[in-house]
């Protein structure tokens, strides 16, 4: 059953209340907050309600707590629908690869025309089943679509061609593996065709040995796979930190490479000591359910480098368990490395799967 509107504005509001706060936000790029904001508990058409989930999605995407409506944008609000709402829903699909994403959003690398997000892979995501659905009800609309993911493909491909560092390389090579990642995932789900044109010139273009792209994206898969899905996940364990949620420049970044946000998690003045202290918590614990993440490591370095008092004062409002683990052991080890040495170690990786491939020919 799909969720009533006015449990997802609620939802939206939950993961990221920031966006309901300051001056109405201008331009054509940031129209999906406006919608948000705008909801009034009315009655929606079909297409109100698409765009609703569209731009609830969108909003929350990049935050702790995204909304449970992404299977339903990319399938099942375009099964057994007239095409005349197929082409106008497929219309907005269009328009929001131009929503900017910068307000809902950390986890980028590049700038400018060059910048990648995982919401690539969320517009992928959605831009697939609207191709899909055109296919038979509006076939030229189908034609303009893949277009579009065509030139956001090229975009992305010169994106990684041009990261210059072994650090950024990586984040670039994380975003790009889950972006085609989404865009497989929805192909698949719609069972097309292997001769069909969107498998033929997208599907796998980042899994190791793709040939699409002048095998560059698939490069960027085997990065991605050796280094860096481990640090790119969910991240479940942090939901347990609602202070988190409540300002924008706490989303989450490209993982592993958190030492910034550590810093801004531990010196930030809308959190409390006890919020700070829960955030730990959570990172502690994500550090034992998830089999050790460098991530956590480096975002408890960052919190401890700046938190009032460092790791005594921290540790007094923290669980024994707790503060064992940052006094001693694997976790406090992998804190113990400088953020420098860190991110040189991690580039250094690059380095040596360039050298692996030179040498292979």
């Amino acid at each position: 059953m799909a969720i009533i509107p006015t449990l997802l504005i609620e939802q939206v509001r939950a993961a990221a209340p920031f966006l309901f706060e300051g001056p109405e936000p201008s331009g054509p790029a940031l129209r999906y907050l406006r919608v948000l904001r705008a909801y009034d508990g009315r009655r929606l058409t079909a297409l109100e309600y698409y765009e609703l989930c569209l731009c609830a999605h969108w909003a929350t995407a990049g935050s702790f707590v995204p909304t449970d409506v992404d299977n339903g944008i990319r399938w099942k609000h375009w099964q057994d629908i007239q095409p005349g709402l197929v082409e106008e829903q497929a219309k907005l699909v269009l328009e929001a690869l131009s929503w900017d994403y910068s307000p809902v959003t950390v986890r980028i690398s590049g700038s400018g025309a060059l910048r990648l997000s995982t919401h690539e892979g969320t517009w992928f995501s959605v831009a697939v089943g609207a191709y899909a659905a055109c296919l038979s009800a509006r076939p030229a609309l189908s034609t303009v679509v893949l277009a579009a993911m065509l030139t956001e493909a090229q975009r992305e491909d010169r994106a990684y061609a041009a990261s210059g560092s072994g650090v950024e390389l990586l984040k670039a090579s994380a975003l790009i593996a889950h972006n085609f990642g989404d865009l497989d995932r929805v192909a698949d789900q719609w069972e097309l065709k292997p001769s069909d044109a969107l498998r033929v010139s997208l599907y796998d273009a980042a899994k190791p040995g793709s040939p699409l792209f002048g095998g560059r994206l698939g490069r960027a898969g085997l990065l991605h796979q050796k280094h860096m899905g481990a640090d790119n996940h969910r991240h479940y364990p942090l939901r347990a930190a609602k202070g988190l949620r409540k300002y924008g420049e706490l989303l989450l970044p490209v993982g592993p490479f958190f030492d910034d946000w550590g810093r801004r998690v531990g010196r930030h003045p809308g959190l409390t000591p006890d919020e700070v202290a829960e955030a730990v918590r959570a990172l502690t614990d994500g550090w034992v359910r998830m089999h050790e993440p460098a991530s956590y490591a480096r975002a408890l370095s960052g919190i401890l480098e700046v938190f009032p008092g460092g790791r005594r004062a921290l540790g007094k409002l923290l669980p024994a368990k707790d503060r064992r683990m940052l006094e001693s052991g694997a976790l406090k080890a992998a804190m113990d490395v400088s953020q420098e040495r860190f991110e040189a170690q991690w580039a250094n990786r690059v380095v040596k799967m360039r050298e692996a491939s030179a040498s292979l020919g």
